[in-house]
């Protein structure tokens, strides 16, 4: 039986990572330069994404491992009635963690920053020794930073302290599951660097999080709810600007005749004006092929499946919105301080996404689809928000993600930022549904005052050893406990999440519908790289 519930827990999870594997290759080919393609950066951002999704995809495993162990009756099933016996299956799934968080820490830190500065220093005639050693000297500063996470990491707890004279019921609840599932053990010194510096890395990641993902995850369904512009009307819109842009130049060349001398002034106005027109000619380029395209020409059919799929995903955007939100107002309603702030879970308003992941754990594998389909909801539009805002530093935009055109650097900041992004999903996701996330869909049988058994669900308030934690909740609470203020920070970040959520709304339903095309501009063509020839379609 133990063999059955392992395999039924384990097998979705070798699934999806086979998925993981086909997805991380097809999205980094895809997204690289089709002319210049350099298959370390593939092999590299393909291995980075892997680790990183196979870390948010071990969630749903670890909670579908607790909700085996129980019966609906809220008793332990034969196989799981030794709590040695739970602790060894939970083993493997801690031992993931650890090793997939190290990994994400040693690309995150060292192998993408090292490839990233050796592709920067390319120069022509560069030899390929000295882009090493200045690729070595500043993956050196990602080091120190990387040290210096792992000073605050060890320091930082022994400068929290914990309440006192102000200890709650539910922080005293806490106390209780951190103190009966924290098992000092040799390796515990080990686990708890890698745990401080994940959690330096986590806020990193909670920050991106809060901005491209706040961002995707509304601007993403109301984009393929709106639609794009007319191809039609922006190519008659191209061309009477071409029409115009002509007729200038066509003017000034009639004044000045080859005999007759052109001013500076109007020699720099021609050269605007032509350059604008090797614009507007790569943009009527582009359009006239999405308008040739077999996509476009079936745009009947698909765009009411757009448009619907657009609704669902918009309706999993509001539930995900509204979820976060009571849950963020329910920590209000029993706010004590900062330092317990983690500690509160839903426990006076419902929470929506619970709800429906609880009624979902009767059918399996019900409940595993839907997480895991909330778990690639968050990630998809992670890549979404990605795309459509590039990376900035401060007000200058450093890098832009375009499907078949994205250089080396560029690709490996984006699976670098992703690899930030879903290490943080799994506290995002403890926010967002903190009881399912601990204990899944337990439930534990008590006994009532006139001797009636009451079957009841897990939560953290209850201090009872009947019900058995995810290692998840398990480390976030564990963490959480010694150093609360982290638990403060995302607190505050996932308030700025829904923040961001709101503003991104109303800019997207207020600016005009997206074009067909990812437009030039003469900024851009001069920038352009000499293989980058081809039109930029959307």
């Amino acid at each position: 039986m133990l063999v059955l519930a392992s395999l039924g827990s384990w097998l979705p999870f070798a699934i999806v990572a086979i998925l993981i594997v086909l997805f991380s290759l097809i999205f980094t080919s895809r997204y690289q330069q089709k002319r210049k393609r350099d298959y370390l950066v593939t092999v590299i951002c393909s291995i980075s994404l892997i680790i990183a999704l196979l870390t948010a995809s071990l969630l749903p495993t670890d909670v579908i491992l607790v909700s085996f162990m129980k019966n609906s009756d809220g008793t332990f099933k034969d196989w799981t009635q030794n709590q040695t016996t739970r602790d060894d299956i939970q083993h493997y799934v801690e031992i993931g963690y650890y090793v997939l968080y190290s990994l994400v820490i040693a690309m995150a830190f060292l192998v993408n920053p090292f490839l990233f500065f050796y592709y920067e220093e390319k120069e022509e005639g560069e030899k390929i020794s000295k882009r090493i050693c200045s690729a070595i000297k500043w993956t050196a500063g990602f080091l120190i930073f990387l040290v210096v996470l792992l000073v605050l990491g060890i320091f930082v707890p022994q400068l929290a302290s914990l309440p006192s004279d102000n200890s709650t019921s539910e922080w005293e609840n806490v106390k209780y599951l951190v103190n009966h599932f924290d098992n000092p053990s040799k390796i515990e010194a080990i686990r708890s660097v890698t745990l401080h510096v994940k959690q330096n890395t986590i806020i990193i990641g909670f920050f991106l999080l809060t901005v491209y993902t706040g961002y995707g995850s509304i601007a993403c369904p109301l984009t393929l709810i709106r639609g794009k512009r007319s191809a039609r009307l922006q190519h008659e819109a191209i061309e009477e600007q071409r029409a115009a842009n002509r007729a200038q130049i066509q003017a000034i060349k009639d004044r000045y005749p080859r005999h007759v001398s052109m001013p500076s002034r109007e020699k720099r106005k021609l050269e605007d004006l032509e350059q604008k027109e090797l614009v507007l000619s790569r943009n009527e380029e582009s359009i006239k092929i999405v308008r040739r395209s077999f996509f476009f020409k079936c745009r009947y059919i698909y765009r009411p499946t757009q448009i619907v799929f657009g609704v669902l995903l918009l309706l999993l955007a509001l539930l995900i919105f509204v979820s976060l939100l009571l849950s963020n107002i329910n920590k209000c309603i029993h706010f004590v301080d900062f330092k317990q702030i983690f500690a509160q879970g839903n426990k006076t308003l419902p929470n929506p996404i619970d709800i429906v992941l609880t009624w979902t754990g009767k059918v399996y594998p019900a409940n595993y689809i839907v997480l895991s389909l909330l778990l690639v909801y968050i990630i998809f539009t992670s890549v979404f928000g990605l795309q459509q805002l590039g990376i900035w530093y401060f007000c200058v935009r450093m890098y832009r993600f375009s499907r078949g055109r994205t250089k080396p650097q560029a690709i490996l900041m984006l699976c670098s930022f992703m690899m930030f992004i879903v290490v943080a999903i799994n506290v995002f996701v403890y926010l967002l549904i903190p009881q399912y996330s601990i204990y899944g869909d337990q439930h534990y049988a008590v006994k009532e005052h006139d001797g009636t058994m009451v079957v009841k669900p897990c939560t953290q308030y209850v201090t009872t050893d009947q019900c058995q934690m995810t290692v998840m909740g398990r480390i976030i609470l564990r963490f959480f406990y010694k150093v609360w203020f982290f638990g403060a920070v995302y607190f505050c970040l996932s308030w700025l999440f829904l923040l961001m959520f709101v503003v991104s709304s109303l800019v997207k339903i207020i600016r005009s519908r997206e074009s067909n095309i990812q437009e030039f501009s003469v900024e851009r063509l001069l920038e352009s790289d000499e293989d980058e020839d081809a039109p930029l379609i959307q």
